[in-house]
């Protein structure tokens, strides 16, 4: 490289570093900081949010692997009741058609995470299926076709 080469190299980027500084330096820093209103300890930083974040959904991911797998489970059972011939035709599908909507309304809640009442709600629902199962089972109506 001539000289002229790297005088041309070291004025450009001699300028580049001041074209950087010259703008951190026009910020207005006050010396006394005011703890009060520095925007980072604000405690309503949270309060105000509009976006689709809700912080009333907790880390759930156990919560909602243990609801799918009941779900996956309660479905299970209905079917092996059914080959079994433990309950009619008309019960099976009717037990069925509620284990499909169980899964649906878990896959809708579940999109943005589940809140504490929407695990319950679910919850609750499993346990209304299982106890029409066990019903069914147990109902004795001679009614098996």
């Amino acid at each position: 490289m001539g000289i002229r080469t790297k005088l041309i190299a070291s004025v450009l980027v001699g300028s580049a570093a001041l074209a950087t500084a010259i703008p951190a330096q026009a910020q207005n820093y006050s010396q006394s900081r005011d703890w009060q209103n520095d925007r980072y300890d604000r405690d309503d930083r949270y309060e105000d949010r509009r976006d689709d974040r809700r912080y009333d959904r907790w880390d759930s991911r156990g919560q909602a692997n243990a609801l799918r797998t009941q779900i996956a489970q309660l479905e299970q059972r209905v079917r092996r009741t059914d080959n079994r011939d433990r309950i009619s035709e008309r019960e099976a599908a009717s037990l069925r058609r509620a284990v499909y909507e169980l899964r649906q309304q878990y896959n809708v809640y579940s999109r943005n995470g589940l809140t504490q009442r929407e695990a319950q709600v679910l919850q609750q629902r499993i346990q209304q299926v299982r106890q029409r199962l066990a019903y069914e089972r147990r109902d004795n109506d001679g009614r098996r076709w």
